[in-house]
């Protein structure tokens, strides 16, 4: 029972230090900046990326930048876990 309260705390402690990872993707001027809980957290569009490929440039950043994330937790769970 101590084994997985122990677990749960170190669960609790990563999920705290994985909320402080930044990601950040930038494509033809736009750029989006994610932390850990993959929440958003800046979003900057460059004027020269005022033209109709904007939409598709922040969903191509914003899922650079998920994808970027998903890289920095499987590094640092595979660390945790060793």
């Amino acid at each position: 029972m101590f084994d997985k309260l122990k677990q749960l705390n170190e669960l609790r402690k990563m999920k705290n230090v994985m909320q402080t990872e930044t990601a950040e993707a930038e494509i033809s001027g736009v750029k989006v900046k994610i932390n850990g809980g993959f929440t958003v957290e800046e979003i900057s569009i460059s004027p020269e990326a005022m033209n109709s490929d904007l939409a598709k440039n922040i969903k191509y950043c914003f899922n650079d930048a998920v994808s970027k994330m998903q890289m920095i937790m499987a590094q640092k769970f595979s660390g945790m876990m060793s």
